[in-house]
């Protein structure tokens, strides 16, 4: 994505009320109503301790061993375990079903001009790797778990811009067939979310279908496509889809009210992590009953040549980054989880059910 300009960031101390102090300009619907608890560099201390209980696990992709693998660790970020073990290809951008039985992840597979980005989905303990679709990414899950969504890749020759994407299609798990989405014009779309009820996506835009930038509600199985006019990426459904969030600009993690009726649209916007330049917020998801999110915290890019790509694409390196979680009721009660900060970023919650996740 093109950065969006973030102006007017003002914060206030430990304790006090949220007040008038949203971070991006000219933010539609904006409404406070949460409470400041902390600091943007001060992480809680409580909040991990009260993470050491919390039963579901987050999934995340790091190249903290060479090359790009995803990892599994408790909700207080004890006990990693790397789920795919695999020197020579790349996994990245891993999502947990709806059950947490499975994980569908993309795979950066071969080298030079033969790489190419791949679907799959695997077991949560990362066995049996079954693949979807070849060059193609953006993964998600339908609702009852039994299809999976994904974007085509807009070329042949590899790129790790995330939206450089068209075409929209849905691969069924049983059959093993696939269909492409009646809207035939969507493309430059990425962060896809299939909403709870089945009747929507929700994902960004950018570059394509009459918009420069934004986040879009679509129909599932129609035409029709709405502005849900936030400002920013990448965003995330609540498990009932009544609320999203999303990063939003480049410094904060956004939360919303989402009414996916007839004519979608999001209100009462207000941030539950405000970070200040040069840390970022990126990759925001809700935990499984949407007490909590995780997210991606850290630098801006420095003294390296990223050829015009950003940390935040997947399988791009992103120094410093690091998985967190907060409050999704409080602004600014946070903890980093990771702190090796190897490009720890994409994070998804996995819900922990019996035996089907791993442990």
């Amino acid at each position: 994505m093109i950065r969006l300009l973030v102006i007017g960031l003002l914060f206030v101390n430990g304790g006090s009320a949220l007040g008038a102090d949203e971070p991006v300009a000219n933010a539609p619907g904006s409404d406070q109503n949460a409470t400041d608890t902390g600091k943007h560099d001060e992480p809680s201390k409580d909040l991990l301790t009260e993470l050491k209980s919390y039963p579901h696990k987050i999934v995340y992709e790091t190249n903290r061993d060479g090359n790009w693998e995803l990892y599994l660790m408790n909700a207080d970020g004890s006990d990693p375990v790397n789920l795919t073990r695999t020197p020579d290809v790349d996994e990245l951008y891993p999502k947990p079903s709806p059950d947490g039985s499975k994980i569908c992840f993309v795979a950066d597979e071969s080298k030079g001009a033969a790489k190419v980005r791949n679907v799959y989905y695997m077991n949560s303990d990362g066995s049996d790797r079954v693949k979807v679709a070849d060059n193609a990414r953006e993964p998600c899950w339908s609702p009852d778990g039994n299809s999976i969504a994904y974007m085509k890749g807009e070329f042949d020759k590899f790129t790790y811009s995330d939206f450089a994407t068209k075409g929209l299609f849905i691969y069924d798990l049983k059959s093993k067939s696939t269909r492409q989405h009646p809207n035939k014009n969507l493309h430059h779309l990425y962060t896809l979310n299939w909403s709870p009820d089945g009747k929507w996506f929700v994902s960004t835009v950018h570059g394509g279908m009459g918009f420069e930038h934004g986040i879009i509600a679509f129909e599932a199985d129609g035409d029709k496509v709405f502005d849900l006019k936030l400002e920013g990426c990448r965003p995330n459904l609540r498990f009932d889809g009544k609320k999203i969030t999303w990063g939003h600009g480049d410094y904060c993690a956004g939360v919303a009210d989402l009414d996916l009726s007839s004519t979608p649209k999001a209100i009462n916007i207000h941030n539950v992590v405000v970070n200040k330049d040069p840390i970022e917020t990126y990759h925001v998801i809700w935990s499984p009953d949407g007490k909590y999110i995780t997210y991606t915290r850290g630098p801006k890019a420095t003294g390296k040549n990223l050829k015009g790509l950003l940390p935040e694409f997947p399988g791009v390196e992103a120094p410093g980054w690091n998985v967190c979680v907060a409050d999704a009721a409080q602004r600014n009660r946070w903890i980093p989880l990771t702190t090796d900060g190897k490009s720890c970023k994409q994070p998804s919650w996995v819900v922990v059910n019996g035996k089907r996740a791993a442990k």
